[in-house]
C-alpha cells in the first residue's frame, strides 16, 4: 500500500485527475436528482417581468413669445468732437469734462479783439461803398457816368458787405456753443492755447435715449421690425426697456450678421454709454411649456426631446427651445396639452410600455 502511495505521490497529475472526475460526478449527481416538477418551458411562459414605474406630470402649454438674446454694448445716441473754425487764442474756457451743458450754452471763448477791430472797418468801408454807388447811379441819370464806373461801383460794394459778413461769421465763431443737450465727454483745450482751423476743442455725447447696439444672425433679422419691444440687462442687474429704431439693411462682411440698435429713455443720464448689454428681442408668439432642463433627454440619433406617456407607452416628442428663464426652460412642439415623464425617464425608451404614476396636478407650466 506505502509503494502505491509514493508512486501517485511521484506523479500528482494523477491527483489533479480525480480530483476533475469527482467534481464531474458531483455536478451531475445534482443534475440527475433535481426536482423534475419544475417545467422550464412553463416559467419562460408565464414569468412576467415587472413594468418600469415612472412619474408623470401633465402639463397646460401657455402663450409665450418666442425670443432670440443677443449680446450688445451700449453707445450714446450721438457724438460730436467740436473743432475751432477759426484762428485764436482761448481766452475763457466756460465747462468742465463730465458737465451737462444744454444746446446753444456757450462752452469756450476766443481772443477776438482783432476781429472786432477788423469788423468795424469793414463797416465803415461797407457804408463808404454804399455813398459811392448812390453817387455814381445819380450821376449816371445825368448823363455825367458810364455804366462801367456804375458797376465797377457796385461791385466795391458787394465786396464790402461779403467783407463784413467774413468778419462777423469769425467773431461767431469765437465762441464755441453746444450743437445739442448732452455731457462734455472730454476736453482738449486749456486758457492760452493757440488754436488754428481744424484743432479739437472738446467731445460732446447725447445720452438720451441711450442706445443699445447688437448684431442678428440671417436665421432672425426677418422676424424683427421697427418699433418693436426690447429690453435689455445691463451688467448691474437692471433692465433696460425700449424699442427697435434700426436693422441694418446690409450684413456685416465678416460675420454675416446685421446691426440691430434699440433706442432706450435716458433721463438725467443714469446709464452710461459703454456697458455689455444681454438684450432680448421678443418674436411671433407661440404655443410652449415650461419644465426645468433635466427632464429633457436625447434619443438614439441624438435629437433633443421630452418622453411622454401615451396610452401607458413612452412616447419621445423633439422639442425647440423657445427661450429660458431662471425658473426652466419654455418648449414648443409638445402641443398644448401632454403628459410629461418627470421621474424615471432615464430608464425608458420610445415605444416602452410603463406604469404610470401621476404627480400632484400644477396649475402653471412650474416643473420643480
Amino acid at each position: 500500500m506505502s509503494t502505491a502511495m509514493t508512486k501517485i505521490r511521484q506523479q500528482p497529475a494523477w491527483i489533479a485527475l480525480a480530483i476533475v472526475v469527482l467534481l464531474v460526478l458531483w455536478i451531475a449527481s445534482g443534475m440527475l436528482f433535481a426536482d423534475d416538477r419544475v417545467n422550464p418551458n412553463q416559467v419562460d411562459k408565464h414569468h412576467v417581468s415587472p413594468l418600469v414605474k415612472v412619474t408623470v406630470t401633465r402639463l397646460n402649454a401657455s402663450e409665450v413669445n418666442r425670443e432670440i438674446n443677443l449680446y450688445g454694448r451700449t453707445e450714446p445716441d450721438r457724438v460730436a468732437t467740436l473743432r475751432a473754425e477759426v484762428k485764436g487764442m482761448v481766452e475763457e474756457v466756460l465747462v468742465r469734462e463730465g458737465q451737462f451743458v444744454t444746446q446753444g450754452q456757450k462752452l469756450l471763448r476766443l481772443e477776438n479783439t482783432d476781429a472786432i477791430n477788423r469788423l468795424a472797418s469793414a463797416k465803415s468801408m461797407l457804408k463808404q461803398r454804399e455813398i459811392e454807388l448812390d453817387g455814381a447811379k445819380s450821376l449816371g441819370k445825368q448823363g455825367y457816368q458810364s455804366q462801367v464806373n456804375l458797376a465797377q461801383a457796385a461791385a466795391y460794394l458787394e465786396a464790402a458787405k461779403t467783407d463784413v459778413k467774413i468778419l462777423e461769421f469769425a467773431l461767431a465763431k469765437s465762441v464755441i456753443i453746444a450743437p445739442f443737450d448732452g455731457v462734455i465727454n472730454e476736453r482738449f483745450v486749456e486758457v492760452g492755447d493757440l488754436l488754428k482751423d481744424g484743432d479739437k476743442i472738446a467731445t460732446v455725447v447725447d445720452l438720451d435715449p441711450l442706445v443699445i447696439t447688437a448684431n442678428v444672425t440671417q436665421g432672425n433679422v426677418a422676424g424683427l421690425q421697427l418699433e418693436q419691444a426690447a429690453a435689455g440687462r445691463v451688467a448691474s442687474g437692471e433692465i433696460l426697456h425700449g424699442k427697435v429704431r434700426y436693422i441694418s439693411s446690409v450684413s456685416d462682411q465678416g460675420t454675416n450678421t446685421f446691426k440691430v440698435e434699440v433706442a432706450v429713455p435716458n433721463p438725467g443720464h443714469k446709464q452710461v454709454a459703454g456697458m455689455s448689454t444681454e438684450l432680448a428681442l421678443p418674436l411671433q408668439k407661440t404655443w410652449a411649456m415650461r419644465i426645468t432642463p433635466s427632464v429633457m433627454a436625447l434619443d438614439e440619433l441624438g435629437n433633443l426631446g421630452v418622453k411622454t406617456v401615451v396610452n401607458e407607452h413612452v412616447k419621445f416628442i423633439p422639442i425647440d427651445i423657445v427661450k429660458s428663464d431662471s425658473q426652466g426652460v419654455w418648449l414648443s412642439g409638445m402641443g398644448q396639452q401632454a403628459e410629461v415623464i418627470t421621474l424615471g425617464h432615464g430608464f425608458v425608451r420610445d415605444g416602452d410600455k410603463v406604469e404610470v404614476v401621476y404627480a400632484d396636478q400644477v396649475s402653471g407650466q412650474d416643473i420643480q
